[in-house]
């Protein structure tokens, strides 16, 4: 082949490259998250969420964290019922993908970002079990069903545990700043038995929050839900 020809080849490649490259990275709006949120009627919830936003695996679905107020949310896609798919951004560090609830960005500013939650990641946290284990009851049941004693003293509630969007493991981050009540609901456990989540009745709301699964691991049953969904 002519140099100069070869040369012109290499180039158009190259810039297919580079173009194939731009669209892949699409540039989506970040916002920051606040507090006193709504929640969502949509899914016959009353009341405010003090702390942030919930996060969770699908519009109307299992808690899975709260977007601290002061923290960051990707926006890479939004519900007619104005419901955001996204990367959470946490204050220390860590980040993985969720749903946030409505009403819970300042959308008065915004900063261009890369899309960084794919439709797949979507697709997969819509089963329950690609995040958690154990749970109360069978699948679409269930809401904390099982009560369990809390010792105020010994235990710490913590608004998040995920720390990326494989789900495999976390750590307990964002404590809630409140002593926790003497009892709870517990609803499912994390994936690799670090946490457990649990709705406390606390600041004149309902509140979801994690504690270290040991806190109340002796008083689960022998045998929890496992199916998926």
């Amino acid at each position: 082949m002519n140099p100069v020809k070869k040369g012109l080849v290499a180039l158009a490649a190259g810039v297919l490259l580079v173009v194939g490259a731009s669209q892949s990275a699409q540039a989506i709006n970040q916002y920051v998250t606040i507090g006193n949120v709504p929640k969502p009627a949509a899914c016959n919830n009353h009341g405010t969420i003090p702390a942030g936003g919930w996060l969770a695996n699908k519009s109307c679905g299992y808690v899975m964290g709260t977007a601290i107020a002061g923290t960051r949310f990707d926006v890479s896609s939004t519900t007619a019922s104005n419901f955001h798919f996204g990367r959470w951004r946490a204050g220390d560090g860590s980040s993985f993908c969720a749903w946030l609830v409505p009403g819970a960005l300042d959308t008065s500013h915004s900063t261009p970002i890369a899309d960084s939650c794919s439709s797949d990641t979507s697709s997969r946290m819509v089963h329950r079990r690609s995040f958690g284990r154990d749970f109360d009851a069978a699948p679409h049941t269930g809401n904390g069903a099982i009560i369990v004693s809390i010792n105020p003293s010994a235990c710490t509630g913590y608004y998040n545990y995920f720390v990326d969007s494989t789900f495999t493991s976390g750590r307990l981050h964002d404590p809630v700043g409140f002593a926790l009540p003497s009892t709870g609901g517990y609803r499912y456990s994390t994936n690799d038995n670090g946490a457990s989540m649990i709705r406390v009745d606390a600041l004149g709301e309902t509140i979801w929050l994690f504690v270290a699964r040991s806190c109340i691991n002796s008083q689960l049953p022998t045998t929890l839900n496992n199916e998926n969904d």
